[in-house]
């Protein structure tokens, strides 16, 4: 099996967005986005807010699926929880999406609960993180790219860079803080060259 994550943009440490499809005892399949860090060789890790569907059929049947894909309907239709069953592929041993540009069969390892303190999501909920070991790997397009949140964050802050100098006081101030939450996301889930574009973008910003 060829592990070459990085045929799909994916690096060791990184975290990317995907769709985790898993099913349930009841054979319900589900799909939800979520992200997922790559841990180099053939292991990954993510980490789940307790009381989610995904995080029950994933502790149930201790895999799931990674499907890597940016298609708008697909991430939206999971995360409202209206994803038909027309969506799915039904060859493949465990749910993925039909269609994907790859994807990712990962079985459970290792489940550590912790406590939400040091997150930026307060609440009761555990979080769950979740060791994995890839069992497939499976590119069906050779352009497909796994997703990093962090390049969405540069280039919003990039367009609101563009009417900083123009709008009033208020709105820069606002701009300002969507910049350093962006920045934040990048910090934490992003290559280097993000974190220091982000950074130069950031001085532009304050000298303005």
């Amino acid at each position: 099996m060829n592990l070459d994550l990085g045929k799909v943009g994916i690096e060791e440490n990184l975290q990317y967005e995907c769709i985790f499809t898993t099913e349930s005892k009841d054979g319900i399949k589900n799909a939800a986005p979520f992200g997922f860090t790559y841990l180099g060789e053939d292991k990954v890790q993510c980490h789940l807010f307790e009381g989610s569907k995904t995080l029950e059929n994933m502790l149930y049947a201790k895999e799931y699926a990674c499907n890597i894909t940016q298609d708008p309907l697909v991430f939206t239709y999971s995360m409202l929880n209206c994803l038909g069953e027309e969506y799915y592929c039904d060859d493949t041993e465990i749910p993925t999406i039909k269609d994907t540009p790859a994807y990712i069969i990962v079985d459970v390892c290792d489940v550590d609960i912790k406590t939400p303190e040091n997150f930026p999501i307060k609440g009761d909920n555990s979080i769950y993180f979740i060791t994995g070991k890839i069992r497939d790997f499976v590119i069906n397009d050779e352009s497909a790219r796994a997703f990093n949140r962090g390049l969405g964050g540069l280039i919003e802050s990039l367009t609101n860079f563009s009417r900083y100098k123009i709008v009033d006081e208020d709105k820069r101030k606002d701009y300002l803080e969507r910049l350093y939450e962006n920045q934040r996301v990048i910090n934490k889930v992003s290559d280097e060259k993000t974190k220091q574009v982000m950074e130069k973008l950031k001085e532009e910003y304050e000298k303005n």
